[in-house]
């Protein structure tokens, strides 16, 4: 079987799995929470920019508030990334067969299966990589021209993720370091294509100086937390990264980078230093975070195409013979082995949960919540509940959002907390003083909830029920108490 011919079945046979497993399992906490998002577009949110949210509301405009609408774009964009990476890869690389093994790889990995869970990911991923396609064909094909797209493209991913600035960083470095790089300093359309990224994130930026630079603070808390003694999430760095790649590929990838400093890139005619010094400040800036505190497996997502086609181009660039083909077909192989065997646990686990693996199934934390909000909705039309509100728990409020609008359910759902990430929502419906209402707050047991004490924010406050949310054959042990307030008094927070 070709390349092509073997990368246009995996990509088939992917898209079907994954579209399957996107419209069969719930929203995770962090989805519902950009749906909430979605219905109060603004320039910039607290924990992220606001592609998510932009994405998010063109998908349910179309497919309404229902799982395809929250993740169709998502889902749209991973057969964009194929495509750019597919070309990227024809540019890049002599031959078809990388570009189509790139591909292939990527769809196998496990940061290709998830690509349609709707988060910052999806379109940070997007926008990388077409920004990389976009420079890869002003550099190699000379069309300055393509600079201007590379700054649409390159801006779009700032308002997607701030990750998406270690692509500025690395293009900077392609653009200083190489020959092909320093001759675009002379094209008056690289220029203009810088001012065209900051175009675009300029809202962002106007946003975070309306609010304090907010936003960038509560993400740059992360470059100096420390969780963990130095070192020691090192190890789980770096198998976590092997896991969502694929061992093999990663392998290939990080061979690929480190033969083209000692001089293996020079048979792609230094072409592969595009890929290579565009990922490598993203991979050397998490492996110095990873010595002080954790990283999540998906904040590699969007450079996992460019990992994907730098271990193709190392395996495709070995000479023919004696063992070059067996290598790539031997490559694989393994590749197809472990990434059918992993990603298919994970839809399984995720779709029939069939394994109690307790806290290390990720995958719970997609079940039970339209069933919870079904009861808590159902509690609110018995007690009469005009406003439904949580404390402290963004998921839980994006859970109760998103199912109470899948079900009709025009019931404001507002966290009582005065936090700054909701400061999106407009003043007026911040806090709704309607009453009665019903508040729902996590306990640790049963018990706990009979010992909560009277709301200072209402002048009346009677347990209702607790309440559990079913993560599949009766596990799990999560408990919500649900509240029946009314009367809000002078205690309850007013935005400003």
């Amino acid at each position: 079987m070709g390349a092509e011919v073997f990368a246009l079945v995996v990509v088939l046979a992917s898209f079907v799995a994954k579209a399957y497993v996107a419209l069969s399992v719930g929203l995770d906490g962090d989805e519902a929470y950009y749906a909430l998002w979605s219905a109060y577009l603004s320039p910039g949110y607290l924990d992220h920019p606001p592609a998510v949210a932009l994405m998010t509301a063109l998908g349910r405009l179309i497919g309404g508030d229902t799982l395809l609408g929250v993740r169709l774009l998502p889902l749209l964009a991973g057969i964009a990334v194929l495509a750019a990476l597919y070309r990227t890869g024809r540019l890049l690389v002599p031959g078809r067969s990388a570009a189509a093994l790139a591909v292939a790889w990527y769809c196998l990995s496990l940061q290709g299966a998830v690509n349609f869970v709707a988060t910052p990911d999806a379109p940070s991923t997007l926008f990388w990589t077409l920004s990389l396609w976009a420079a890869a064909e002003a550099v190699t094909r000379s069309r300055p021209n393509w600079w201007l797209a590379v700054g649409l493209l390159a801006g779009a991913g700032l308002a997607s993720k701030y990750t998406n600035a270690w692509f500025g960083i690395g293009l900077v470095l392609f653009l200083i370091g190489t020959a092909d790089g320093r001759r675009q300093f002379g094209r008056w359309q690289l220029w203009a294509g810088g001012l065209l990224a900051l175009l675009v994130f300029a809202p962002v930026l106007w946003w975070n100086y309306q609010h304090d630079w907010q936003s960038f603070l509560f993400q740059g808390a992360r470059v100096v937390s420390f969780e963990e003694a130095f070192g020691r999430l090192v190890s789980e760095f770096v198998i976590s990264q092997a896991a969502a790649m694929g061992p093999v590929l990663l392998l290939c990838a990080l061979l690929a980078m480190g033969g083209f400093f000692l001089g293996y890139g020079r048979r792609a005619g230094a072409r592969l230093a595009l890929p290579v010094l565009t990922t490598l400040p993203l991979l050397a800036y998490f492996l110095v975070h990873a010595l002080h505190a954790r990283v999540e497996v998906n904040w590699l997502q969007p450079v996992a195409p460019v990992l994907a086609l730098l271990g193709a181009a190392f395996v495709c660039l070995l000479p023919a013979r004696p063992f070059g083909r067996w290598i790539v077909a031997v490559g694989s192989a393994l590749l197809l082995v472990f990434g059918l065997a992993l990603i298919g646990f994970a839809y399984v686990q995720a779709v029939y949960h069939p394994l109690d693996l307790g806290y290390a199934d990720r995958t719970r934390m997609l079940r039970g919540w339209d069933k919870l909000a079904a009861e808590i909705r159902q509690l609110a039309e018995e007690t009469g509940a005009q406003v439904i509100w949580t404390e402290g728990n963004y998921r839980l409020t994006g859970e109760l959002f998103f199912y109470g609008r899948a079900a009709g359910d025009s019931r404001p759902v507002r966290d009582i907390a005065p936090h700054p990430r909701y400061d999106f929502l407009p003043p007026e419906a911040r806090y709704p003083t309607s009453s009665p209402a019903l508040l729902v707050e996590s306990v640790r047991s049963p018990a706990a909830a009979e010992a909560l004490p009277p709301r200072a924010e209402f002048s009346n406050t009677r347990l209702v029920t607790v309440l559990k949310r079913d993560e599949g054959a009766g596990r799990g042990e999560e408990y919500y108490a649900v509240l029946a307030v009314s009367g809000a008094t002078g205690a309850l927070p007013r935005a400003d």
